[in-house]
């Protein structure tokens, strides 16, 4: 036997690479690409939350600012009422999505019901969507809350009503009790229309961007 027809053991594993098909290979490369993005897909969310809570307490704090600088006392509990509602709001929201199934729309999503599918999607990402709700937004309006209380503390020191130190402590704990007990008492509602809402949330985002 000549030596040009002996294949060498690297030659014979060049040949059975070159036989696999290419949707092997394409396969096994998709396999690879998404062992790497599990792998660290916990870093780039929690980097992608780092920018987002940044960037939302930047507009959420400007906009807080901007209303309750030098405006009247009742401005100030408005804005503060607003960002109450909004942070019980969301961990309303939160809490329907964590809790519901996708399953619950799917009959909805065949028969192409507005905002079946928005549903579905909402509930398969219930995770990532109630840390955004709860935990970022929810966390912020807690956060930028306090600058609407320490406004609306200097009208009422201003105004000689009471002491500056008692109108915080009052003010500081009127705030807490209303998130803490609004989140408390519905809580219970949130999980028990869970369907209701999450639907209800889907098919108001079509108006903003329309179903796949």
């Amino acid at each position: 036997m000549d030596e040009n027809d002996i294949l060498t053991e690297k030659n014979i594993k060049d040949a059975e690479a070159s036989d696999d098909p290419p949707s092997k290979t394409i396969k096994r490369g998709k396999r690879k690409k998404n062992k790497k993005r599990s792998k660290y897909s916990w870093l780039i969310w929690g980097i992608s939350v780092f920018f987002m809570s940044f960037a939302l307490t930047v507009v959420f704090s400007f906009i807080t600012e901007v209303a309750v600088k030098d405006s009247a006392a009742a401005i100030c509990v408005t804005v503060l009422f607003v960002l109450l509602v909004l942070n019980i709001g969301c961990d309303v929201l939160a809490n329907a999505i964590i809790s519901c199934s996708p399953e619950s729309y799917h009959a909805m999503a065949s028969k192409k019901i507005k905002g079946a599918k928005r549903a579905v999607t909402l509930c398969r990402n219930s995770e990532k969507l109630s840390s955004i709700f709860a935990d970022v937004i929810g966390d912020i309006c807690g956060i930028v809350s306090g600058a609407a209380g320490t406004a609306l503390v200097v009208h009422i020191a201003v105004a000689g009503t009471t002491g500056e130190l008692i109108a915080s402590i009052g003010v500081s704990a009127a705030i807490g009790a209303f998130t803490v007990g609004g989140k408390a008492i519905f809580k219970n509602f949130a999980i028990k229309f869970n369907r209701q809402i999450v639907f209800g949330f889907a098919k108001f985002t079509t108006f903003f961007k329309r179903e796949r």
